[in-house]
C-alpha cells in the first residue's frame, strides 16, 4: 500500500507520458495536476507508466507532486520507487540479441541509444542526443562502438530516426527477432528494443497486484503503440485525441482536447465509479 497516500487504495490509475500527461513543450497543465489531486484524495493510486528513462520519469512524478509510489520506466522494465527508491522489478534484455541489435545498427550508422542501469550511452552526441537528453532532464556518455558492453544486459535500446523509415524498421525487427525482442515505438521517431517479458500491460498487472485492486478499477490513459498493452489490460482504457487508431478503438473514453485530457479522463473515471 501507498504510505503516504490520503487513504485505502482502491483504484488505480496508471498514466502514460509523452503526448498524454506531457504537452509537446514538455509543460503539465494546472488542470491535469489538480485533477490528480483529487484522484488521489478519492482514493486512487496515481502511477506514471512510460518509456522514459527511470530518472526522467522520477523527475516527472515530483513535479507533479505524487506521493511515495511505485514509478514505471522504460516501458515497463524497470518498476521503482520514486524519490530515487529501491527496485521493486527489473527485467533485462538478454546478452546475445543486445550484441545483435547493436551489430545491425551499428552497421547501417543508426543513432543508437543504450540503457545501462541510471546510464544512457549514445552513439553519437549530436543534435538528436542533444534534443533527447533536454526533453528527458537527462545527461548522456558518448560510446561510438558499443560493442564494448558485449556480455552486458541494457533496460532498453532505442534507435532515433526519421518517422518516414522508423515503421519499415520495426516491421524489419519484429521478423528478424520474433518472440526474443518486444519492439515498439513511443514517439514517431523512435523505435525500441527490450526483453519480451516487458510490456507496459505487464507493468500494470504488476502494480494492480501490488495493490490489490481489480482490473474494473483501472484507468490507464495513453497515445501511442507502447501504449497498446497498457490499455489492453486496463478495465478502463482511454486513448488521448491524437492516439493511433488502434487504441482509440479500444478506447472507453476519448477526451475532447489534449493539454486537459488527463484531466478530463480521471473526472471521467471517478463520476463512473
Amino acid at each position: 500500500m501507498n504510505e503516504n497516500a490520503p487513504g485505502p487504495i482502491d483504484k488505480l490509475i496508471a498514466i502514460d507520458l509523452d503526448g498524454t500527461l506531457i504537452a509537446p513543450d514538455n509543460t503539465i497543465s494546472a488542470e491535469n495536476v489538480a485533477a490528480i489531486r483529487r484522484a488521489e484524495q478519492q482514493g486512487a493510486a496515481v502511477i506514471v507508466v512510460t518509456g522514459r528513462p527511470y530518472v526522467s520519469a522520477d523527475a516527472v512524478a515530483a513535479r507533479v507532486g505524487l506521493p511515495r509510489v511505485p514509478v514505471v520506466g522504460f516501458n515497463g522494465a524497470l518498476i521503482r520507487w520514486s524519490c530515487g527508491g529501491p527496485e521493486l522489478a527489473c527485467t533485462c534484455l538478454a546478452a546475445d540479441v543486445s550484441c545483435e541489435i547493436v551489430e545491425m545498427c551499428l552497421g547501417r550508422q543508426l543513432h543508437l541509444h543504450y540503457y545501462l542501469n541510471d546510464d544512457l550511452f549514445v552513439s553519437r552526441y549530436n543534435d538528436l542526443a542533444r534534443r533527447y537528453c533536454e526533453r528527458n532532464g537527462m545527461n548522456c556518455l558518448e560510446e561510438p562502438d558499443m560493442r564494448r558492453f558485449s556480455g552486458r544486459q541494457p533496460l532498453k535500446l532505442l534507435v532515433i530516426d526519421e518517422p518516414a523509415n522508423v515503421g519499415r524498421l520495426l516491421d524489419e525487427a519484429r521478423q528478424r527477432w520474433d518472440h526474443r525482442v518486444y519492439v515498439t515505438r513511443s514517439m514517431p521517431q523512435y523505435v525500441e528494443f527490450l526483453s519480451p517479458q516487458v510490456s507496459k500491460g505487464r507493468a500494470l498487472d504488476w502494480l494492480l497486484n501490488f495493490y490489490g485492486v481489480p482490473r474494473q478499477r483501472c484507468l490507464a490513459i495513453g497515445d501511442s503503440m507502447n501504449d497498446l498493452p497498457l490499455l489492453e489490460y486496463a478495465g478502463v482504457p482511454v486513448a488521448m485525441p491524437d492516439a493511433d487508431e488502434e487504441l482509440k478503438r479500444l478506447a472507453r473514453f476519448i477526451p475532447s482536447n489534449t493539454p486537459c485530457g488527463v484531466a478530463e479522463a480521471i473526472d471521467w473515471f471517478l463520476r463512473g465509479l
